[in-house]
């Protein structure tokens, strides 16, 4: 019974060939060329396999051969952080000059316009543009004859009131004798006394009539009213002039001035009859002295500065308005003036501060940014004058500033003061 339940089996199974429709003698040559490429193919496989896992365990092998020939590691010792070296200045309060410096323009000591009184032609010139003239010299003549002419008819006026002035004098007399004998009545001695006093005040018109003509007359004639030089002088023989024409303008340089502006900080050490050192940009090496004429006491609206005027001697008369002077006041000195190196101050932003020492007892320094404020100190461009944030006894980094920031460690070492102890302190201002 199993041997037929067997072909039974057998039977039942289908068969792979049978199923199959039967294939061509091509197709039978072409699938089983495949499985003989895929069955060469599969060493080749295997060997690339075996050769990455093989140098792996090369590597591997190789390093940990390496870690046990390695010699031991030697240990470094590192040192401590020193912080960074900077250079550290000691503030002490320093004697210092106050001196100003200032610049100005060389003015005359006066300076007149001259201007044409009288109507008429230029009769007479006396002199020319630049010329120097002395005082009361002939500058320019108008043609006298209208003022001549007027001044006669005054004079003969004159003598008109004067003859009638005895006139009535004389009347006067005469009827006081009268009124005295009972001849004449008091009223016409009256009209007498009222007919003197007529006569006396034409008299009088008469000579303020005569008084302005001869006034009229002499300002036909232009004179210098003092010493000096014409800057300008437009006059010229037959030219017709009004009154009010401007002519010419007079300067006095035989003193010379200069205005200078101060600030209110200066000004308040200045005093007239102050001495004073000019120099002259256009004559290098030479020094003048001047002294303090005036002082200002109430700032130009403007500028916010005060005007000091200054006089110099100018007998050679070598300087000449419009020159530019440099004015060398010395206002004494001040004390407890703190200077720096204007290096050691950084701005920012219009914010200047400083890097001070922070030396706690026991710890390592450390640098503390502190804002201050400075001012310039004139003929000493690398020093600053500090006037708030820092007092007597600071100490404050000079150096190495670009790596600091606040809080870095630091190691300060000391820096002398000497560019502050001999530096003179002053305010430099502009005209």
């Amino acid at each position: 019974m199993d041997t037929d339940l067997a072909a039974l089996r057998t039977d039942i199974t289908p068969d792979p060939d049978r199923a199959r429709p039967e294939m061509s003698g091509t197709n039978m040559s072409e699938a089983d060329t495949s499985k003989q490429a895929s069955r060469a193919q599969m060493p080749a496989r295997i060997s690339l396999r075996t050769a990455i896992i093989g140098g792996t365990l090369l590597l591997v092998a190789g390093g940990i051969g390496l870690r046990i020939m390695a010699p031991e590691p030697i240990p470094i010792e590192v040192a401590p952080d020193a912080g960074i070296a900077v250079n550290a200045l000691t503030l002490a309060p320093t004697a210092l000059e106050h001196r100003v410096r200032v610049s100005g323009i060389v003015q005359a000591r006066r300076e007149v316009e001259l201007f044409a009184e009288q109507m008429g032609r230029i009769h007479e010139v006396g002199a020319e543009a630049l010329d120097s003239v002395t005082t009361d010299q002939l500058l320019m003549r108008i043609d006298p004859l209208p003022g001549e002419a007027e001044v006669a008819q005054d004079e003969a006026a004159l003598a008109q009131a004067k003859s009638q002035l005895d006139l009535a004098r004389s009347d006067l007399a005469r009827f006081r004798e009268l009124v005295t004998s009972r001849v004449s009545s008091t009223s016409d001695l009256d009209r007498k006394h009222n007919d003197e006093r007529v006569a006396v005040a034409s008299y009088r018109a008469a000579e303020a009539s005569l008084r302005a003509a001869r006034d009229r007359l002499s300002q036909r004639i232009l004179v210098a009213p003092f010493d000096g030089v014409l800057r300008v002088f437009d006059a010229e023989v037959g030219e017709y002039v009004s009154p009010g024409q401007p002519i010419g303008e007079l300067l006095d340089i035989s003193h010379v001035r200069v205005t200078v502006g101060l600030r209110d900080l200066d000004v308040v050490a200045v005093k007239p009859g102050m001495h004073a050192v000019v120099r002259i940009d256009a004559l290098p090496g030479e020094t003048h002295a001047a002294t303090v004429m005036r002082v200002a006491r109430a700032a130009d609206a403007t500028s916010r500065k005060f005007s000091v005027q200054l006089e110099l001697e100018n007998a050679q008369g070598r300087l000449m308005p419009g020159m530019v002077a440099i004015v060398d006041l010395d206002l004494g000195s001040r004390n407890q003036a703190l200077l720096v190196p204007s290096d050691a101050v950084l701005d920012e932003f219009g914010l200047r501060f400083v890097y001070v020492v922070d030396a706690a007892p026991g710890q390592q320094p450390v640098a503390r940014t502190r804002r201050v404020e400075a001012r310039s100190v004139p003929f000493q461009p690398g020093l600053l004058e500090i006037t708030q944030g820092l007092k007597t006894g600071d100490r404050i980094a000079t150096t190495s500033l670009r790596q600091l920031h606040d809080g870095s460690r630091i190691e300060p070492r000391s820096q002398a003061i000497s560019p502050a102890v001999q530096a003179p302190a002053s305010q430099a201002a502009t005209p």
